[in-house]
């Protein structure tokens, strides 16, 4: 009995000088994207088919448009499973390919199987290009803006309050909230999620581990533009990237293992002490300027908010331009994902907090911690990780949630003060038109 044919393509992309490099294509079940970097590519098809008579299977390829992609050679190698090595010539661009397995019945030819419509797109990786140049460029204005930043978190350090630090040590439910929904709720949605969706196991592992991240900075900078506790979002922020140093190689160790993806996990320690080091050092000396010189922190204080407006602009803007590569390659699902993994985060954290009877501003702000993830963690624990090819498919999932993150907090934003603006309008108008 003919069975049918099965499928697989294993990515092995090698960079620099290799040669060659091997797509994966794990589920047949839906259409799959195929990128390529090189003007020479080749990918392995494997088929569990038997041939009827010897070598008398073979492959035919359909190409929407041959400028983009062209066969090259199709070599047949049987051993325990039958191998068809594809070469093929690329160019930039876009088109669809389908893939046949055919056989010959006497003098007549059959179609075993087929695989419709996979699309293949083609991104040249130029030392020249756009997105080289625009890291370069990156590059240079973090340099410039690294001083507006260390004054920034110094100016958070002046607005802390002590009696608030003393309530939430007495009190430490918020700390307790945000930390079960960062390290233990986020990321099972996020694995349940990347399993619904029937994403690749290499970018289901990022998008997991993105979700377990800590709060990033931007946490504590929109509970001051939307009226959070600053103090609360700060101690919220420390105390997350502090429990990642253990909560992250656990989750790291689970759902790498649930996932059944093979790789050395490696937790990138410095660049999380370094990360709470840049939030405490900062913001000490604020605290330490708001006792010694009350005058300049008065100043720091009325520069905060502007500067933290310029700093999130700035921010989003980095972020859109490192992951500009990204955005041309994710399918409808990532972007789905990348939408929901800070929404659900800005959802538990405010819902689970007014179920807990907690005051608005606190709401307020461990929705925005929980919401705001420091995705470029997950980056690094990703490619110290694993292999070059997963990295880079995993790679998708941080850069993806820091731009649909910022982007949703910057709408919430606009739409927050756009509603208190119109609030104080009709008050306005009601003082100078009061109802006889």
């Amino acid at each position: 009995m003919i069975r049918k044919l099965f499928i697989v393509l294993l990515l092995f992309v090698t960079l620099g000088d290799a040669q060659q490099s091997f797509i994966s294509f794990l589920n047949i079940e839906k259409t799959e994207i195929l990128f390529f970097a090189k003007t020479k590519e080749t990918i392995i098809v494997k088929s569990s088919y038997k041939d009827k008579w010897p070598n008398s299977s073979y492959l035919l390829m359909q190409l929407e448009d041959p400028k983009v992609l062209q066969v090259v050679n199709v070599t047949k190698i049987s051993s325990d499973v039958t191998n068809f090595i594809i070469d093929f010539v690329t160019d930039e661009g876009e088109t669809n390919l389908t893939i046949q397995l055919w056989d010959f019945e006497g003098r007549q030819e059959r179609l075993i199987d087929e695989i419709k419509n996979v699309k293949v797109k083609v991104l040249k990786q130029r030392k020249d290009s756009l997105f080289e140049a625009s890291v370069h460029i990156d590059r240079n204005i973090l340099l410039l803006i690294l001083p507006m930043i260390l004054l920034n978190k110094c100016a958070f350090g002046c607005k802390i309050e002590l009696q608030v630090l003393q309530r939430v040590w007495n009190r430490p439910l918020p700390i307790i909230l945000g930390a079960v929904i960062q390290f233990f709720l986020m990321p099972f949605c996020g694995f349940l999620l990347t399993q619904i969706l029937a994403l690749p196991k290499p970018q289901a592992f990022g998008f997991v581990m993105t979700c377990t991240c800590p709060g990033g900075g931007g946490g504590y900078m929109f509970a001051l533009l939307l009226e959070g506790d600053i103090t609360l979002a700060i101690l919220m922020t420390c105390t997350s990237t502090l429990l990642a140093l253990i909560m992250m190689p656990v989750n790291s160790y689970i759902y790498s293992g649930m996932l059944r993806l093979s790789g050395t996990l490696h937790i990138p320690v410095s660049k999380i002490v370094s990360t709470l080091l840049f939030i405490l050092i900062p913001i000490s000396f604020g605290v330490i300027i708001k006792r010694m010189i009350p005058e300049k922190a008065n100043f720091l204080e009325r520069i905060v908010r502007p500067l933290s407006f310029i700093l999130m602009s700035i921010g989003i803007y980095l972020t859109f331009r490192m992951g500009l590569i990204f955005l041309k390659t994710v399918n409808l699902e990532i972007l789905l994902l990348g939408l929901l993994v800070p929404a659900l985060g800005l959802l538990f954290g405010y819902s689970l907090a007014k179920i807990c009877m907690l005051p608005l501003p606190v709401c307020k702000t461990i929705a925005f911690e929980c919401g705001m993830l420091n995705s470029f963690l997950a980056l690094a624990i990703i490619h110290l990780s694993f292999s070059q090819s997963k990295a880079d498919l995993a790679s998708v999932a941080p850069f993806i949630v820091a731009m649909c993150s910022g982007c949703e907090m910057l709408l919430t934003l606009l739409v927050y003060k756009a509603k208190k603006r119109c609030i104080l309008t009709i008050e306005e108008r009601r003082k100078k038109f009061p109802l006889v």
